[in-house]
């Protein structure tokens, strides 16, 4: 009998250090994550994301100078793992870290993109111009445009 009391103590000590590793209470924390790029944005506000595409008209097809353009909204929900992911991510990739410009000069001719957080009283925006006669952007920024960009496609 002592045997099986303590084999199941055993297990819920293991099964409770599992848990709290897999998902540690997956409250969700505030994160404010704005990302801009020329052709869509993104903004995440706790469980909240919006993402705006802009379309492009063009009516000359040979023309690279759109006719108009229209902006689409799509909102979706997070789950609390999908927040806690993201959140993880953004550390364990050390955006924080980050410079707060990378590529071409402001004013030079380039497509920037910038991400913006705030999170746990820390807030932090890079902005990468893209320009092939400049660097290329860091690698922590560019895994986390592709996680923000991966959230729903």
């Amino acid at each position: 009998m002592r045997s099986w009391f303590i084999f199941l103590a055993m297990g819920f000590v293991v099964l409770q250090t599992i848990e709290s590793q897999v998902a540690p209470k997956l409250k969700v924390k505030q994160i404010h994550l704005q990302y801009k790029s020329p052709n869509k944005s993104i903004e995440i506000k706790d469980t909240s994301l919006v993402i705006t595409e802009k379309k492009d008209v063009f009516e000359n097809p040979v023309s690279s100078i759109p006719s108009s353009s229209t902006f689409e909204d799509k909102n979706y929900t997070l789950t609390k793992k999908e927040v806690y992911d993201l959140i993880k991510y953004i550390q364990d990739n050390k955006f924080f870290d980050l410079n707060a410009s990378y590529g071409a000069s402001e004013g030079e001719r380039s497509y920037p993109s910038t991400i913006l957080v705030k999170m746990h009283g820390n807030e932090k925006e890079v902005v990468y111009r893209s320009n092939p006669l400049f660097e290329s952007s860091p690698e922590a920024f560019r895994k986390v445009e592709g996680y923000i960009l991966k959230l729903r496609k």
